[in-house]
């Protein structure tokens, strides 16, 4: 008898066991988490501005904002607008804007931890965070101004507000003003990123299942009611209309850089999700936890397949034992399901996941807890424990890996090109001498906003894609508005490795004025033997001879 309860005492002790030492290490673990992502986020921070784009974008739409009134469309504009407040006080200081997504990021950190603890095993709560905190991936952001870190931090404390009040108001209604705090929560989170207007469903469908039927009626009215308000007030202030309008059009278009080939089909929308599923989970799920190599190209279908199942299994799991889970749950149908519907999958980004990465691990290592940590044998109930440990450690030695510990110095010590590849080197040398050099002029090229930022200001004209072939009509773009010059560079289609191939939209553009009017464009500059790039300067003067005959 005796031998029977020891036996089933070993067999049931050890997670109960590990999850009491963590609870009790609790502020040696803390320290620790602290200690790495303040040495990982000091050498993984980029002083440089990013070949991306979007994060130069952000801040020109802040100044246009700031000193024309124009109010940020096309993507959430609430980030820009933040950004603004940060460029009134401290003006257009990279570094100093950058550090807002440290502290961002720092804060998603943060108000995750405080939203999950005590809702998830000490184990999962560990090994998420030790997870972010030493993850390159996710560290990347917190130097970079995409909106990311910002919706993180924004998602943090919509989680952490929305747990605690289903907690304190576990049998009862929930009183009026916190439903209004959750909706007003679900706008910032909608004006950050168009995509979150599908949280307010979410939020609507786990009020529902919870009885919290005059909440769900509640955040029905209370949303709409918000946006309509938001919308007036933004008109009055900056005599604007609601944006998002050209980025739901470019979802719409079967390529999104093509509108020659029109609009997406039903049955596309379905290949699109089929498609980003094996992307997103097979591919940049499976990077960003360590287990695949950060340059890996593969894609498995069955991965996303299993991963699915085993994400139905958690939320058939959690739909009765643990409402938090199964919000989580909830949430990441409709955030992800979305993402994989409307996402054009030629865009291929981590980013677009990376804020529902920590959601994902918790959710999936829960669902294996659930069914180990009553496991009869000590092995099963170590299950957990082992993947989050080889995510914690593979994440680590990929981030010692992809970091050059010499950037961080180098930049600080005026080199404000290390850490770009040559491509990218002489684009940016040529954008800063053209701004020095031509002061007066006004330059077209592919990245107009990082050209913007690197010329203290500058303006340029960015050519990102034209819908015709007509020389006549090409040039005409040019001249009616003012270009004088354009920058031709040799950037890289894939940005990983010199393959020969280059983003060509500027090339092709040329070719179609020059093979009709020869001598348009005169060669000025050229900076860089290999993946140069060039300066020229547009000759009009053959174009409107022809138009005068």
């Amino acid at each position: 008898m005796r031998n029977k309860q020891r036996e089933k005492k070993n067999r049931t002790s050890w997670w109960d066991k590990a999850n009491q030492t963590l609870t009790e290490k609790h502020s040696i673990l803390a320290a620790t988490a602290v200690i790495i992502y303040l040495f990982f986020s000091f050498f993984t921070f980029s002083l440089r501005i990013s070949e991306g784009g979007d994060d130069s974008t952000y801040i020109i739409r802040a100044i246009s904002f700031l000193e024309e009134g124009k109010f940020p469309q096309f993507q959430g504009p609430l980030y820009p607008l933040i950004l603004s407040l940060f460029i009134a006080v401290f003006g257009t200081h990279i570094f100093l804007l950058k550090l807002s997504s440290w502290i961002f990021l720092s804060l998603s950190i943060f108000l995750l931890g405080k939203a999950i603890f005590n809702k998830v095993s000490a184990i999962t709560f560990w090994g998420i965070i030790l997870a972010l905190v030493a993850n390159h991936h996710f560290l990347y952001f917190g130097s970079q101004t995409y909106s990311e870190a910002f919706f993180m931090a924004l998602q943090s404390f919509f989680f952490l507000y929305l747990f605690s009040t289903t907690q304190k108001h576990e049998n009862q209604p929930i009183p009026i003003p916190y439903v209004l705090a959750i909706s007003v929560l679900l706008l910032t989170l909608y004006l950050t990123r168009t995509l979150a207007i599908v949280a307010v469903p979410a939020v609507v469908l786990f009020f529902f299942i919870r009885g919290q039927k005059k909440a769900a009626w509640l955040t029905i009215l209370f949303f709409p009611v918000l946006l309509g308000a938001f919308i007036v007030l933004k008109t009055i202030i900056a005599d604007s209309s609601i944006g998002g309008d050209s980025q739901l059009q470019s979802l719409l278009m079967e390529h999104p850089y093509d509108a020659s080939q029109g609009r997406e089909t039903f049955g596309g929308f379905f290949e699109r999700f089929a498609q980003n599923s094996s992307i997103y989970l097979s591919k940049h799920l499976a990077i960003l936890t360590g287990f695949k190599d950060a340059m890996s190209l593969s894609k498995q279908p069955v991965v996303a397949i299993l991963l699915y199942a085993w994400f139905i299994t958690g939320m058939i799991r959690f739909y009765r034992k643990n409402p938090y889970l199964f919000f989580i749950g909830i949430y990441l149908i409709f955030m992800l399901g979305t993402t994989f519907f409307a996402l054009h999958p030629i865009w291929d980004q981590a980013r677009l996941i990376i804020p529902f990465y920590s959601l994902m691990i918790i959710f999936l290592i829960e669902t294996i807890v659930s069914y180990t940590s009553k496991s009869k044998t000590a092995w099963k109930q170590k299950i957990p424990a082992v993947l989050l440990a080889f995510t914690v450690l593979l994440s680590t030695a990929q981030t010692v890996k992809q970091t050059d510990f010499q950037a961080t110095f180098k930049n600080i010590s005026g080199d404000r090109y290390y850490g770009y590849t040559p491509d990218w080197q002489n684009y940016l040398k040529m954008v800063e001498f053209a701004s020095h050099n031509l002061p007066e002029s006004y330059i077209a090229c592919r990245k107009p906003n990082i050209a913007r930022l690197t010329a203290g200001g500058k303006e340029f004209y960015g050519i990102y894609r034209f819908d015709s072939e007509n020389a006549d009509t090409l040039i005409t773009q040019l001249y009616d508005r003012g270009v004088t010059h354009i920058i031709v560079a040799s950037l890289r289609k894939n940005p990983r490795m010199r393959t020969g191939q280059v983003i060509n939209t500027i090339h092709r553009y040329m070719k179609h004025i020059a093979d009709k009017y020869p001598g348009t464009f005169i060669l000025r500059k050229q900076i860089g033997e290999t993946e140069p790039a060039w300066l020229f300067e547009v000759n009009y003067n053959i174009w409107q001879k022809n138009k005068e005959e």
